[in-house]
């Protein structure tokens, strides 16, 4: 009885909530990515410290498909991807992810250069099982992380510039095998539709 009180209570506000940021945001709720990128084989921690090697020739090519499914004012969203992407070099297979990405927008210098930063987590589909994953028990299935910054220009709201880290992993055994990884530094360009 309680929760029926509070769905009453609550239905009418959420909804003049969802229709007042509704009218305030852009109507971009979806967007399509194209980024590629090389193969680095150290530590994920070692991109953010600025000290990844490039020590094969792998590289990696993507499109992506999302959509915001929820922005709490113009602070924070959450998002739903999809990706193929293709490997080439020392690799030759296809990969398929599906995610889950948390966006903050707000940065201090937004009226200059529009950023984002996202973080997003899924599953990961290789056709092959990934050479430079480097574990021979490593599997075709695994988790995959990405990390995004995106920047924009307010001339043009419909299109940004991608920066991505685009890792692959067994979360050190929990899926498919005692060790597995991948990562790539990536570089694209986002359109919103």
């Amino acid at each position: 009885m309680i929760a029926s009180i509070l769905l009453i209570i609550f239905i009418p506000y959420a909804q003049a909530e969802d229709n007042k940021t509704a009218e305030n945001q852009d109507t971009h709720r979806w967007f399509l990515t194209v980024y590629g990128g090389a193969h680095f084989q150290d530590r994920l921690l070692d991109i953010f410290r600025f000290q990844a090697t490039f020590p094969d020739d792998t590289y990696i090519a993507a499109i992506a498909l999302g959509r915001e499914l929820w922005q709490y004012e113009d602070w924070i969203g959450l998002e739903a991807e999809g990706q193929v992407a293709k490997h080439f070099g020392t690799m030759d297979h296809w990969e398929f992810n599906a995610l889950l990405i948390l966006r903050w927008h707000p940065f201090p210098w937004d009226k200059y250069i529009d950023t984002s930063f996202a973080v997003g987590d899924g599953i990961s589909y290789a056709t092959e099982i990934p050479v430079v994953e480097k574990d021979p028990d490593a599997g075709r299935t695994m988790n995959y992380l990405l990390y995004e910054l995106t920047f924009g220009l307010s001339e043009l709201p419909d299109w940004a510039f991608v920066i991505r880290v685009h890792h692959r992993s067994s979360i050190f055994g929990l899926i498919d095998s005692d060790y597995g990884a991948s990562n790539f530094l990536c570089a694209g360009i986002k359109y919103f539709f």
